[in-house]
């Protein structure tokens, strides 16, 4: 229960990492997530021995970008020239989110690592926050130059503790094995990783996604009052189908406060369950892929996740993303209000094409930004926000969204789905103002089609 309750605390960091992309598959890390149950509780001596050579890797990339970061806050403290300054910047944005990703896919207990968490979020938003500031012509101030001075003293021990944790490892230091409670309040790998405590350094004030007034930020989509772990153990079996045993594993403490369930459905897959202690909502699910073919087509699948997402009070969805993989479909789903495609209410469910069943579901940043809004009426129209789209571009597909952009902020804007040269982009043009908002590509990799 410890390592599903870290998994998915982890997995909650993730997803403020991936804030500004307003339509994405679910990530690779969930199916990660369901091996790591499996380790957990079933074939796990077939998987021991995989899985920590995962968590070793995931581990290596984080000291390797902490190293990486450190080399270049120590090239960018030593240099006068902006343009170089900038460049750097950039590259220590990179190699922070890069960090960001690395620390999730360990098996950590968030709740154990927040202050380390926060400087490296932090890092990656204050030094993006700095290169924009050179590229638009200013300087970095004494102030500026004095936070970065700071931090590189904070990168610079967690890169001396992680590279010792790393002579560790070689010498037979094992992560799985530490990864279980010895009568603490975390396990031996949290324990471990803890040591890194952020020396203090000034507050890094900055419009960016992950200041604190958005990472503490109140989460608007609960309702309800607090129930008991016996009636959340109702709802989920009310909620879930198929259902062939519930078993109830304990609480999680995090940013949300969930009674955790493991389920088994009459197709064996088991499933580990998620439901809010306010009102009693489905957070979470996530199951191992166990699907060997396809039975199901397309839209019945479709047809699957939007039920599944009304039986969970999700209000309005509809799907705005879609994509096959390893013989499951993975769906986006966002709230529509007036005809407005609500980017910041993202839903994301994964549905079983062998046997059709829900077996990941992801309603965090729904339940973190759902709220009744007043939105504004577009003031320039489709015809003229299309001449912001280059004619080299065709365009398949245009409608008005609301969506999450830089600095936290939500603009009502027209989203024109376009393709050259075989590759697909998505423009967002502000329907207040007539200007282009942001652009993403589609990029193909080997884990689905993901927004860039």
């Amino acid at each position: 229960m410890e390592e599903k309750k870290n998994k998915k605390n982890a997995r909650n960091k993730k997803a403020i990492v991936a804030l500004s992309v307003v339509c994405g598959v679910l990530s690779a890390t969930t199916l990660g997530f369901g091996i790591a149950f499996g380790v957990a509780n079933s074939n796990a001596n077939q998987y021991s021995a995989q899985l920590e050579g995962v968590y070793k890797k995931n581990y290596y990339d984080l000291v390797e970008n902490t190293n990486s970061c450190d080399t270049n806050i120590s090239k960018l403290l030593s240099s006068t020239d902006e343009r170089y300054r900038a460049k750097m910047l950039g590259e220590l944005s990179q190699s922070a989110k890069e960090m960001q990703l690395s620390i999730a896919s360990l098996p950590l207990s968030s709740d154990g690592i927040v202050e380390c968490v926060k400087f490296i979020n932090q890092m990656s938003g204050y030094t993006e926050t700095l290169e924009q500031k050179i590229m638009q012509g200013g300087e970095l101030s004494q102030e500026d130059l004095a936070v970065l001075e700071e931090m590189h003293k904070t990168l610079n021990e967690m890169k001396e503790f992680l590279n010792d944790m790393s002579g560790r490892m070689i010498a037979g230091y094992s992560i799985t094995k530490s990864h279980r409670k010895n009568g603490n309040d975390y396990d031996e790998f949290t324990l471990e990783i803890s040591q890194i405590n952020p020396t203090e350094y000034p507050t890094m004030i900055y419009d960016g996604p992950f200041s604190d007034s958005v990472v503490n930020q109140k989460i608007k989509g609960l309702d309800g009052a607090e129930i008991s772990k016996e009636e959340a153990y109702k709802k989920v079996d009310e909620k879930m189908e198929n259902v062939a045993n519930i078993r109830y594993m304990g609480k999680c403490k995090g940013r949300f406060e969930t009674y955790n369930f493991r389920v088994e459905n009459t197709d064996n897959q088991v499933l580990y369950v998620q439901a809010t202690k306010i009102g009693g909502h489905i957070l979470t699910i996530s199951g191992q892929n166990t699907a060997t073919a396809n039975t199901i087509d397309r839209e019945k699948a479709e047809t699957i996740a939007i039920n599944f997402a009304k039986r969970n009070e999700i209000e309005n969805p509809a799907v705005v993303w879609s994509q096959e993989l390893n013989n499951q479909m993975y769906f986006n789903l966002a709230s529509v209000q007036n005809g407005v495609v609500l980017y910041p209410d993202l839903v994301k469910v994964k549905v079983d094409l062998e046997n059709g069943n829900v077996v990941g579901y992801d309603a965090i940043t729904y339940y973190t930004n759902h709220t009744k809004r007043s939105l504004p009426s577009a003031e320039v129209g489709v015809e003229t926000a299309r001449k912001q789209i280059g004619e080299e571009f065709e365009i398949k597909n245009e409608r008005l969204t609301l969506s999450p952009l830089d600095f936290n902020r939500e603009v009502l804007c027209w989203e024109f789905e376009c393709t050259k040269s075989n590759t697909t982009f998505y423009f967002y043009v502000n329907a207040l103002t007539g200007r282009q908002e942001n652009i993403l590509k589609v990029v193909e990799t080997s884990e689905g089609n993901k927004l860039m």
